[in-house]
This record gives structure tokens, sequence and C-alpha cells, in this order.
């Protein structure tokens, strides 16, 4: 470790200090952010309930009168809720990781959350399984409705069949694959999640690869039903190429601003461009240049609950 500094702390062991290095440790930006806002406010518990500024200070019983205040919290109906604070929740798994980082960090010499005393004075929760998946009654509706959309848009325009095809395929994935939507579209948080690109769905195996919650790459069965959507879906949409997300974008100004971009890095002047695009659309242009649209946010996903599943 370092010399001390003014005071007596040193940054290995001041909490402020070992927080910021946490962070710049983390990859994701939603989990880097959502450990930011927890250990932030675990920083400011402990200094103003528990007068600990020092890593060295906390103690076991520091982290259970935390782990109480945060029962007292739901108990009183503040702006936290069970599912938040519960044993494997974020707020405790966050700050139990984060001291088991120090350990692991050398700044720490055990982890003071751990015991069992700890996460035993958190609240009780037995999930809420309908804020994060579709019944199977639902599913099954959802599938159905899916189909028959395709069935009446097969007499449609290709951008009514595009995006008939396309909700087929999304709910299939989401439904029966186990796959969740940040494993499918992108994050605009997080630098890792960019979508789900046409080479890592591997059709006639069976299989595709995804991005998945242990931020690691993982492989997904596809059933029959899955690969049936994903065929036909890649056959009406046409991607220019494997390197395409499966689920682009629809927003229509961000696929113009993509088409634009793409041409003048190809060297089109504006009056060419302007051209290119007069008589077509913007990702007819992307499709005919090879020009990779972006992927389909989260936040846009079309429907209920994908984002989350």
């Amino acid at each position: 470790m370092s010399g001390p500094e003014p005071g007596g702390s040193t940054p290995e062991t001041t909490i402020e200090r070992a927080i910021q290095a946490r962070l710049r440790s983390l990859d994701s930006g939603n989990y880097r952010a959502n450990n930011e806002l927890v250990l932030n406010e675990f920083a400011q518990y402990l200094r103003e309930h528990r007068d600990v500024t020092e890593l060295e200070e906390i103690t076991v019983l520091d982290c259970r009168r935390y782990a109480q205040w945060l029962r007292k919290r739901v108990d009183e109906d503040d702006d936290l809720s069970a599912a938040s604070v519960h044993a494997n929740g974020p707020y405790f798994t966050i700050v139990r990781a984060f001291l088991g980082w120090c350990v692991d960090d050398e700044r720490l010499d055990k982890n003071p959350a751990r015991p069992n005393r700890v996460k035993n004075a958190l609240p009780e929760y037995h999930g809420d399984h309908d804020r994060q998946f579709w019944s199977e009654g639902d599913r099954d509706e959802l599938l159905t409705f899916a189909d028959e959309r395709v069935d009446n848009a097969l007499d449609g325009s290709q951008d009514d069949r595009e995006r008939a095809y396309r909700d087929r395929a999304v709910v299939a994935m989401l439904a029966l694959t186990g796959a969740r939507g940040a494993e499918l579209f992108s994050d605009p948080r997080d630098d890792y999640r960019d979508g789900l690109a046409w080479d890592d769905v591997h059709i006639d195996d069976g299989y595709a690869v995804v991005f998945g919650k242990t931020r690691e790459q993982q492989a997904i069965p596809l059933t029959e039903r899955v690969t049936t959507a994903l065929n036909g879906y890649k056959r009406v949409f046409a991607p220019a190429s494997d390197d395409w997300p499966v689920f682009p974008t629809r927003h229509y100004p961000t696929l113009a601003k993509t088409a634009r971009n793409g041409l003048a890095e190809r060297g089109l002047s504006d009056d060419e461009i302007d051209e290119e695009l007069e008589d077509t659309t913007s990702i007819e242009v992307l499709r005919e240049h090879d020009i990779t649209p972006p992927a389909l946010s989260k936040n846009g996903a079309p429907f209920p609950n994908a984002a989350a599943m």
C-alpha cells in the first residue's frame, strides 16, 4: 500500500476511493451505473449513520445495520421494493460483490457482508414472475397472433411483410429460447451489447450465440419453430451480409443518417447522396451498398416486457 495521505487515510482504504476503483474495473455501462448508485448510497449510509469512512472500519454489524435500514425503507413504502433489496437483489449483491472485490484487490482482509446474519436481516422476496415472463397462455396467444400477422401481410407491402416477419421472429426468440431482450437487442449504455447479428445465428445447426447475463458468449438452442420464423424473416428481409443485426432499428431518421454517413465514407458527394436517397428507402440504400444499420434498441422492442425477458 502507498503511504498515508493527510488525515491518515490511504487511497486503498478510503471507501470513496475504493468505490471509484471498483467502478473503473467494470465494463458494462448499465452495471457500472447501478454500482455507482448503490455504492455511493452505501458509503453515504456508513458515513451518516455509522460514522464510518474507511474500508477497514466496516464491520459485520455495520453491514447488518445497513441491511436493516434497507428493510425499514421497504416497510415504510420508500422508493425501494423487496425485489431490489432481498438477498439476491441488486442492492445487497452489489455491496457484497464490492466488498468481495476489495478483498481480492487486497484492500480488505475479509468481506464483512458475507456472514448469513447480514443477509438474514433483509426482507424476503418470492418473485413477481408476471413482471419478467409471459405466462404459458400469454405466450401461446402471442405466438398465434404473430403467425396470423404474417399470414395477413403476405399480400401487403414489402414494409408490412418485413415488419410482420420480424415481429414473429422476435416473439419466437423471446418466448421459446430463454433469451432476454438484452441479448437480442442493443443497449446504448453497454458497449458490449450491440445486438444479435446474423453471423451469430446458426439456423442449420439449431443454435445462436449471445452475450449472456454472465457477460460471456454462450450458445442457446433454437427449436424448429424458432428456426422457421428466422428463416422466413431472413428470406423476406434479405440482409446484405451476415454482419447485419438480426433486428435492425426501424427508426427512419436513424436509418437515413446511417445511409448518408455510409455513402459519404464511400466518397459520394452530397448531391450524389441526395440522388441515391431520392427514389428509394434508406434501408434499400443500406442493403444495396452493404452499409450495416444499427440494431434495434432494447428500449424500442416491439412487444411489452421484451427488454426485460
